[in-house]
């Protein structure tokens, strides 16, 4: 009974600083020629090599923001993820380039590289830039929780 109690209690606990967490999700509101999507920001190493891959849809409206300090010339693919892609390539506030990609399982997979070095990668479903016009601004605001 006490082993019981005791596992209620840290599932409980683990649910909570679980929920905290998804509360602390760092997502920014990107707008880009009149076109806004709310994007999960891919701050650490892993979860830019996660990316959006694995998930078996990513809704209308958001997407993922990759960061990227200093400014680099870098590689898209898209290795186990399930949907097409925009890839929205970016320097200094502004779109350098835009793509889309459409998912791969084999191995290996193509690669995109950036065309130059870029300090930030926008990535959402296909079709959600696809009238964006080279050298558009980037509007960049912290969602609200």
């Amino acid at each position: 009974m006490k082993r019981a109690a005791a596992a209620a209690v840290t599932v409980a606990a683990v649910a909570i600083v679980l929920s905290g967490c998804a509360a602390d999700v760092d997502e920014l509101r990107v707008t880009i020629d009149g076109v806004t999507v709310t994007a999960e920001q891919a701050t650490s190493i892993e979860a830019q090599r996660e990316g959006l891959s694995r998930r078996d849809s990513v809704p209308e409206g958001t997407g993922m923001w990759f960061p990227l300090e200093p400014a680099q010339r870098t590689e898209v693919w898209m290795q186990d993820t399930r949907v097409p892609l925009d890839v929205v390539w970016i320097r200094d506030g502004r779109v350098t380039g835009v793509v889309t990609l459409q998912p791969c399982s084999t191995e290996p997979c193509p690669r995109e590289p950036s065309p130059g070095a870029v300090d930030a990668i926008l990535e959402a479903p296909a079709g959600t830039f696809a009238d964006v016009t080279l050298g558009a601004a980037v509007d960049m605001t912290r969602s609200e929780p």
